[in-house]
């Protein structure tokens, strides 16, 4: 039953959050056009450089020693650090912030100075929050987790939206908005964050000295999560450099088109992959617990198998029904103003494919503690993207950019499914 209940949430908090997203399309490109789209698409490659790729990792380690900590009766120890990391990361990024727009303010680089530097700031507050869902994830509280994505999915363009219709219709305006958006689900979820803190210090023996006793499960968090720091720098070229290879040789307006076929492409593909990460790792950790039972592992390695199949099932699904409807499917989001590189859409979805399909095999390291495992594939498949698409953008421009993402997540999906398979073996042998 309960688990029932958490698949309805974790399905209700993707669909609502692609919902937002595919709505915030639509609405913004009637109100930016090409050129100013492709600023904000080049934007938010900055958001998602620091809000998932920075804070990202931080949040694996916390998911992963939230119940390791409940285990051992450390959760004051856990509150501790995490508190203590998460505001460094935020003071790293707002420091940065100030050395950029003050050197930009000197060399005369103005054009991108507001954009850039509020695309920091977003990406700083979402990383914020994502570390705090990270724990509700954990937790198992699918509800909030849902609620609160959904929310900022709709709440994002919505006051974006006011912005520019107010103001001026620009990237710089939508940006603002976000901010805005951003600080107001920080606030929410900050709240209800220490509400569940508080329930679970009372269910957990408090320990006499937290502050020195913090070094310990610090030090295993930070172990477990650099190497998602590394690989995830690597990770965002590859999922970034198709809009950065556009904007070098074609313009923003190419960009804008372009990433509107993006956006469709890739936010089912996040949706699959969020549901079933989401509804299967927590539970896969769960089971597995520190690794010392051979049945636990098996029983957590079925999910894993269970969740990647699902996965690929979809992933197919939705490649036929783009290669039916690309034409319709882009004007319904956006408008016939973006549907320049529709036909690209089927190509650029089977592209994609390949690197979640790798994402969704990488539970299989991270359930054995080893995430390290994926360093040397994503700084693979993150340099053949980056290369290979600003190489073939040159040549042969959008199309050139799509067989560059072909090339590289075929490379990372099948490297992943040998590491996947390699480490489900040793697994049960070492017990």
């Amino acid at each position: 039953m309960r688990l029932r209940s958490e698949a309805l949430w974790v399905f209700v908090g993707q669909l609502g959050t692609a919902l937002g997203v595919l709505l915030g399309v639509k609405i913004l490109t009637h109100f930016l056009d090409p050129l100013e789209f492709g600023r904000l698409a080049l934007a938010n490659t900055v958001v998602i450089l620091v809000g998932t790729n920075l804070f990202g990792p931080l949040g694996q380690g916390f998911m992963r020693y939230w119940s390791i900590s409940q285990d051992r009766g450390n959760v004051q120890e856990f509150a501790v650090i995490s508190n203590r990391y998460a505001r460094f990361l935020i003071f790293v990024v707002l420091g940065v912030s100030l050395i950029l727009f003050v050197l930009s303010a000197f060399t005369g680089w103005l054009d991108w100075l507001v954009l850039i530097t509020i695309s920091l700031i977003v990406g700083a507050f979402t990383g914020y929050f994502g570390l705090r869902l990270s724990v509700f994830l954990a937790a198992r509280k699918r509800k909030i987790v849902a609620l609160v994505n959904t929310g900022t999915a709709f709440l994002k363009p919505f006051i974006a939206t006011v912005f520019v219709v107010f103001l001026v219709s620009s990237a710089d305006c939508v940006m603002w908005g976000y901010l805005v958006s951003t600080v107001v689900i920080m606030y929410i979820v900050e709240h209800l964050y220490r509400n569940n803190l508080k329930d679970a210090l009372q269910a957990s023996p408090p320990m006499r000295n937290p502050e020195a006793g913090s070094s310990n499960l610090g030090r295993e968090v930070l172990t477990f999560s650099w190497p998602f720091c590394v690989w995830g720098i690597f990770g965002w070229i590859h999922q970034s450099c198709d809009r950065w290879s556009l904007q070098a040789f074609h313009g923003s307006d190419v960009v804008g088109a372009f990433s509107v076929i993006a956006l469709l492409a890739v936010y089912p593909l996040i949706f699959a992959s969020g549901l079933l990460s989401n509804l299967f790792m927590p539970i896969a950790y769960e089971r597995a617990g520190e690794l010392y039972s051979l049945n636990a592992i098996k029983s957590a390695s079925r999910l894993l198998f269970v969740m990647t199949g699902s996965y690929v099932f979809g992933a197919l699904v939705l490649i036929v029904l783009f290669g039916i409807f690309h034409r319709v499917l882009v004007v319904l989001i956006s408008n016939t103003n973006y549907v320049k590189f529709s036909y690209l859409l089927p190509a650029l979805t089977i592209s994609w494919a390949f690197f979640y399909l790798g994402e969704m095999l990488a539970g299989f390291g991270f359930l054995a503690n080893r995430p390290k495992l994926y360093i040397l594939p994503k700084l693979t498949s993150g340099t053949i993207a980056a290369i290979s698409t600003f190489y073939l953008s040159s040549r042969i421009g959008p199309t050139g950019v799509v067989w560059g993402l072909g090339i590289s997540g075929f490379i990372y999906a099948v490297w992943c499914a040998i590491i996947a398979f390699r480490l489900s073996s040793s697994m049960s042998k070492n017990i």
